[in-house]
Order: structure tokens, then C-alpha cells, then sequence
């Protein structure tokens, strides 16, 4: 009986030591798989990190693409030109009074494009200032840089002139491509 005593000890040992020895091997393994995931659990929140990143950029562009088409609403385009001073004359009609462009000419100097406008208002005193009013106030970029009143030789007291020169914003003619 003590002989059979001894092997059931020595199976048992035998037994506690392969079981021992599949939990080292099944603790290493999940070790293991616990930096991995660990690693990737990183890589992931590094990857997220940049997603958003992309993400918010691309929101970014979108508002400033919505923004810069709001401000190139304000500047003028150096094909339309013409039309604009057809405007800014039908503007002065509207008032009473008679715009005149007397010259037009490209601002020189680094920086976005403007022009130099030249203009001459004539009728009466009411019409000239709400003339010029319309025109700097208008939905364009625009800088008045000189104005001069004076009255209309001849006329009963009720003609005035004005001679305003402003600058107005122009659109570059050739815009980069936003992706």
C-alpha cells in the first residue's frame, strides 16, 4: 500500500509540476499579448489622434473656403471692370445725379490687386452726397482717397460737383485651386 501511496504522490507531483509549468507558459503567452495589445491600443489612439486632426483640418479649409468666397463677393474682377462702372453710373442715375468715370487705373505696388477710380459727380447737393454714399458704402471694397465739393458755374445755386478718387479691390485673375 505504501508502494501505491508513492506513485499517487509521484503522478500527483508529476501532475502539479506540468500544470505549473502550462500556466508559466500560458501566463508568458498572455504577457505577451497584453504589450501587443497594449502597442496597438496606442497605435490606434495615435491613429485616431491624426484622423481627427485630418478631420478638423478639412473642416477648417471648408469654413475658409466658405470665407474667401464671401470677401472675393467684395472685389472685383479684372473682366468685369466695365460692368462695374456701368453700375456705379445706373448708381448715380438712381440718386439724381451724373457719375462721370474720368480715369481708371491699375494701383501699382506689391500686394492683392486694386485700382485707382477717378470719378466726377455732378447735380444737386443731396444727389452728390447720396452718389457718393452708394459708392463707398457699396457692396464692394472700396477706399475713398480724395474728394473735392465745388459749386456748377451758372447754375441757380442748386448744382454741385464732385471729383472722388477710390480705390477698389480687384480679384487676383488667376485663383489657386482649393482640393
Amino acid at each position: 500500500m505504501r508502494q501505491k501511496t508513492i506513485v499517487q504522490l509521484v503522478i500527483a507531483i508529476a501532475f502539479l509540476g506540468a500544470v505549473l509549468s502550462a500556466y508559466a507558459l500560458w501566463y508568458r503567452a498572455v504577457g505577451k499579448m497584453s504589450v501587443e495589445a497594449a502597442a496597438l491600443a496606442e497605435e490606434i489612439r495615435l491613429r485616431s489622434e491624426d484622423s481627427a486632426r485630418v478631420a478638423a483640418a478639412k473642416e477648417a479649409l471648408a469654413s475658409l473656403a466658405e470665407d474667401e468666397e464671401s470677401v472675393r463677393r467684395y472685389l472685383v474682377h479684372p473682366n468685369e471692370i466695365v460692368g462695374f462702372l456701368e453700375r456705379l453710373e445706373e448708381m448715380g442715375r438712381g440718386v439724381g445725379a451724373a457719375v462721370d468715370v474720368v480715369s481708371v487705373s491699375a494701383e501699382p505696388g506689391p500686394g492683392r490687386g486694386r485700382i485707382l477710380l477717378s470719378i466726377k459727380i455732378t447735380g444737386s447737393f443731396d444727389s452728390v452726397l447720396r452718389a457718393l454714399g452708394a459708392i463707398e458704402y457699396g457692396p464692394y471694397d472700396s477706399a475713398l482717397t480724395s474728394l473735392t465739393f465745388d459749386t456748377v458755374p451758372g447754375a441757380d445755386g442748386d448744382g454741385w460737383t464732385a471729383a472722388a478718387t477710390f480705390t477698389i479691390g480687384t480679384q487676383a485673375t488667376s485663383t489657386p485651386a482649393v482640393p
